[in-house]
């Protein structure tokens, strides 16, 4: 039986500290109805107009993307990998998003019925969409259940989103990365180390390894205030590009993060991430959290095409938060007046790590 991870380790990574902790929340509730939550996916390319697929929005409400897509494939009688998903979306919420579907699957759309699902008219396409190809997501959300007055409630609503305008949002991965009570934690720990077979690329259990790690790791460059902080060795990005480079003159490079041109990169632990050099403060920083998982940097090699690993981007800047106040509603049930959140975030970046900051 494996060894239970420290309490501390656990909170660390589903509970890392806050950058407004030293802000008045506002409490509240999200999800009161499925339509207080709505996500709309930002398309990386429009149809090409080509032979080959069709792109179709898809809308679905109170339903998991996979759970959908399958019903798609089901129906349509396609198998479920011909259809393409750029990414996932909530399940307890309105989302809108766009698949791919192999041309032939034209014919049957019009037959197509769901009570959660709709499906729009299809647009030709040269191929078939691949994970990851969006620009982004855009946010409504509604928080209700408010003890505080509304007005008390904006103005720490105010408060918060202007510190996350001006020092930006902590990008860590919300505590569904890592599955219902974490129980994808450990197990994902310990496929990282080799003590459980691995499977195919893209298991949800090995990345919430991977996650937990840069969960760990932007907690602790946090904590110590460096979040912001060009150390040697630093992969840093640059922010309008996404170029990356290794920082090998900090002052220079410090001049640049604070004038938003740079944003310092964590590890998203992996047979070919790139890492800073050897002998680095970066390089030993990386190092000592993989020593507080007991994880032997050698056995990342071994891991192979199944966690290639990657850099993700410590901070990120949510385009302006609207903020404005959200009527009460009648049905299904009768919700109280709140607060209405309208934002933009990028690809992987997770909504709730910002609704976190605000409601605690």
């Amino acid at each position: 039986m494996a060894t239970p991870l420290p309490d501390a380790l656990v909170r660390a990574v589903t509970d890392p500290p806050r950058g407004c902790a030293d802000l008045p929340t506002i409490g509240g509730q999200i999800r009161a109805r499925p339509e207080d939550f709505e996500v709309e996916e930002l398309p990386a390319y429009e149809a090409d107009g080509r032979p080959g697929h069709v792109l179709v929005w898809l809308r679905k409400r109170k339903l998991a993307s996979e759970d959908a897509v399958r019903e798609v494939a089901r129906q349509l009688r396609i198998p479920r990998v011909e259809i393409g998903v750029a990414g996932l979306k909530d399940r307890d919420a309105v989302t809108r998003q766009q698949i791919s579907l192999p041309e032939r699957a034209m014919a049957s759309l019009a037959s197509f019925e769901h009570p959660a699902i709709t499906l729009s008219d299809p647009r030709p396409h040269s191929h078939k969409l691949r994970r990851a190809h969006l620009h982004g997501n855009r946010f409504r959300v509604v928080i209700r259940g408010l003890e505080l007055e509304l007005d008390e409630a904006e103005r720490r609503a105010a408060a918060v989103v202007e510190r996350l305008a001006s020092e930006g949002l902590r990008n860590y991965y919300g505590v569904q990365r890592f599955g219902r009570q974490a129980r994808n934690l450990e197990p994902g720990l310990a496929t990282l180390a080799g003590k459980r077979r691995r499977r195919q690329k893209g298991d949800l259990t090995l990345s919430a390894g991977q996650s937990a790690l840069f969960n760990l790791y932007l907690a602790t460059r946090a904590e110590r205030g460096l979040s912001t902080t060009a150390l040697a060795g630093d992969i840093l990005q640059k922010r309008d590009s996404g170029g990356m480079f290794e920082c090998e003159d900090p002052s220079s490079d410090q001049a640049r993060i604070a004038a938003g041109e740079l944003v310092v990169t964590g590890p998203m632990f992996g047979s070919k991430m790139r890492a800073p050099s050897p002998g680095t403060p970066a390089h030993e920083l990386e190092r000592e959290i993989l020593s507080i998982v007991k994880l032997n940097p050698a056995k990342l090699a071994k891991l192979g095409r199944s966690a290639p690993g990657t850099r993700r981007r410590l901070l990120v800047w949510p385009d302006p938060i609207e903020l404005a106040r959200a009527p009460a509603v009648a049905e299904p049930c009768e919700l109280t007046p709140g607060l209405e959140l309208r934002f933009c975030l990028r690809p992987g970046s997770y909504a709730t790590i910002l609704l976190r900051e605000l409601c605690g």
